[in-house]
């Protein structure tokens, strides 16, 4: 009776994690395409929007040290790079990658969706060691969307405060849009 439990609960694994995976592709997005074997999505048509509704479905996965699956959870780069590889952006598994890719942005010009950098939380070292995805910068007012260790241990939206300001390193801007002037709105 033994192995029959284990077909039963391989196939159940899968078809959750089928189900999960389709739960977590953003809907009625014309500039995403589905990633199959002959489809492609033009990374240059991504916009902000379209990065940050995703990453906010994700909300509430538990924070797991080397993970980067929704169904067992993610650290801070495995979130980062789900979200951007979800809409086929190439982009490195380690958070101390990212400082080489993209274009560097001061602080004050980040835009929604740029990827923010900060340092571990040594106090000895500069080393990146914790990412996320810029969800807002007005008013000197930055929030940021990543996956934490800290209370909220998860996916979460984080105000940066004086703790973040301290190891605060550099803005990484991937999408294209974010490069065009931007005009300001009544």
């Amino acid at each position: 009776m033994k192995p029959y439990l284990s077909v039963f609960f391989f196939i159940l694994f899968s078809c959750v994690a089928l189900t999960a995976n389709a739960a977590h592709k953003p809907k009625n997005n014309s500039a995403v395409k589905d990633k199959g074997a002959n489809s492609t999505v033009n990374t240059a048509e991504v916009c902000a929007d379209d990065i940050l509704y995703f990453a906010e479905t994700l909300i509430g996965t538990r924070y797991r040290t080397a993970a980067a699956n929704p169904l067992y959870g993610f650290d801070c780069s495995g979130f980062v790079s789900y979200v951007f590889k979800n809409f086929n952006f190439a982009v490195p598994r380690s958070s101390c990658e990212f400082i080489s890719v993209g274009e560097k942005i001061k602080l004050e010009d980040a835009l929604p969706g740029d990827i923010i950098l900060f340092t571990g939380t040594s106090k000895k070292s500069r080393r990146i060691g914790h990412i996320g995805i810029l969800v807002s910068n007005q008013n000197s007012e930055v929030t940021f969307i990543h996956s934490t260790s800290g209370k909220e241990h998860g996916v979460t939206i984080t105000a940066m405060d004086d703790r973040y300001k301290r190891r605060f390193v550099q803005i990484i801007r991937l999408l294209k849009q974010n490069d065009e002037p931007q005009t300001a709105t009544l």
